[in-house]
C-alpha cells in the first residue's frame, strides 16, 4: 500500500441504489456505523472492488482498523518507505539504465511515478475501465443494458455507453459517469 500516491483511496458506501458516502476507508465506516447502516456495498473507488467492514467496536477500533498505514518491509530503507525486490531485465535495458545521470533505482522509480500520474495512460485506462467493470457487475449485473455497457466500455466508445446508462438509478449513474471520466 503506497500511501505516498498523489490520489488517496477513497471509498464509496450504497444503500441498495443510493450513495451514503465517499471518503477515506476510516470515515466511510464510521459514518457507517453512527447511522447503524444494514445491508450497504462498500467499493474501493480506485478498483472497483467490493470490500466488507467490521463496524463493531468504538472508534479508537474502526481508526486502528481503518487508517492506512504504509507497510515497509525490514530489507531496504524503511525510513524512507523503500521495499528491496529483485527486478529482471534484459540487457539493453541494464544498459539504457546505466547511461542514466542517476541509479537504476531512481529512474524506474520516476518512470513509475510518471505512468502513475498519467490519467490518459494506456495501464491507467485499463485500470480505470476494470474497476468500472467490478462496480457494474456487483451492482448492475441484472440491469437492462448491462452487457451492452461493458462492451462500449472496453471497446472506447464513450457516447454508446453513457447512452446505455442513460436509465440506471441516479446515484449509480452519476458514480459511473465521474468514474468513466478517466477510463475513456
Amino acid at each position: 500500500m503506497n500511501t505516498k500516491m498523489s490520489i488517496a483511496n477513497r471509498y464509496t458506501a450504497f444503500r441498495g441504489d443510493t450513495r451514503i458516502i465517499t471518503d477515506s476507508l476510516f470515515n466511510v465506516a464510521l459514518a457507517l456505523q453512527k447511522q447503524s447502516e444494514m445491508n450497504v456495498l462498500v467499493f474501493n473507488d480506485q478498483t472497483g472492488q467490493q470490500i466488507d467492514l467490521d463496524l463493531s467496536g468504538s472508534e479508537d477500533d474502526l481508526k486502528q482498523r481503518y487508517t492506512e498505514v504504509e507497510y515497509v518491509k525490514k530489507v531496504g530503507r524503511p525510513k524512507l518507505g523503500v521495499i528491496s525486490r529483485e527486478i529482471t531485465l534484459q540487457q539493453k535495458h541494464w544498459n539504457w539504465l546505466d547511461q542514466q545521470s542517476s541509479s537504476a533505482s531512481a529512474v524506474i522509480r520516476k518512470l513509475i511515478d510518471k505512468e502513475l500520474n498519467d490519467p490518459s495512460s494506456e495501464s491507467n485506462i485499463m485500470l480505470a475501465k476494470q474497476a468500472i467493470d467490478h462496480f457494474m457487475l456487483a451492482m448492475l449485473g441484472n440491469m437492462p443494458n448491462y452487457e451492452e455497457a461493458t462492451r462500449a466500455l472496453y471497446q472506447g466508445n464513450k457516447a454508446h455507453f453513457l447512452a446505455l446508462i442513460h436509465n440506471y438509478p441516479k446515484d449509480l449513474k452519476v458514480y459511473l459517469e465521474l468514474k468513466a471520466q478517466t477510463a475513456f
